[in-house]
């Protein structure tokens, strides 16, 4: 696995984060499980550094991916989701990144995880990594994806679930009860018999939430 070592900049990152320390050196997986299950924000960019350089190279291949994916309505101007006019995406185009995530398998595995412990290279700490998806054990059939909070963007969650040979996507935004909401909307998800797709016309003003 490659290793990361933790800059000044990461180690720095405001909350969630882990307080990891500069100058400790993990494994990127471990970064990765960090972000994708607690969304720690000193993890994320110190992942970012490594595979980009700088968090300014990585955006632009984050903002070239989602031209490539067809994401016409995302745009990225930080690596780890922080609030910005400039960074911004909507349910749609986040559905369908989570789409093509889902077909990599080490993602796949890194969503679905409920607990991992992961320790830098360097040192003997060790972090307790407990996933902040709530449906994970709770609900049959739960993969992930993932949670996120920023002040402008509400509680948010994307989640996949497969029950009985069929599979839901849902994103929920700007949420205040965002479990009690997906719970409920699997619960109808899967009470349908057959697809119901939505005209955009019939959807009526539609917010973008940056």
């Amino acid at each position: 696995d490659e290793l990361a070592t933790v800059s000044k900049n990461a180690a720095r990152a405001p909350k969630t984060h882990l307080r990891i320390k500069v100058g400790e050196v993990f494994r990127l997986g471990d970064l990765l499980k960090a972000m994708m299950m607690v969304s720690a924000n000193d993890a994320c960019l110190a992942a970012v550094e490594h595979v980009g350089g700088d968090e300014a190279q990585f955006v632009s291949l984050m903002n070239a991916k989602a031209t490539a994916l067809g994401l016409s309505d995302t745009h990225f101007s930080n690596g780890c989701g922080f609030d910005n006019p400039d960074h911004y995406s909507t349910a749609e185009d986040l559905a369908k990144l989570s789409v093509v995530a889902m077909q990599n398998a080490t993602f796949r595995n890194l969503v679905k995880a409920e607990r991992e412990i992961i320790t830098p290279v360097s040192g003997y700490r060790a972090y307790v990594l407990h996933n902040t998806n709530r449906l994970l054990g709770r609900i049959p059939g739960v993969e992930g994806v993932k949670t996120g909070f920023t002040s402008k963007a509400g509680r948010c969650l994307i989640a996949k679930v497969s029950q009985n040979g069929s599979d839901l996507l849902l994103v929920i935004l700007n949420s205040n009860r965002r479990w009690t909401t997906a719970k409920s909307l699997i619960d109808y998800g899967f009470r349908l018999t057959h697809p119901i797709q939505l005209d955009a016309n019939h959807l009526g003003n539609v917010r973008r939430i940056n």
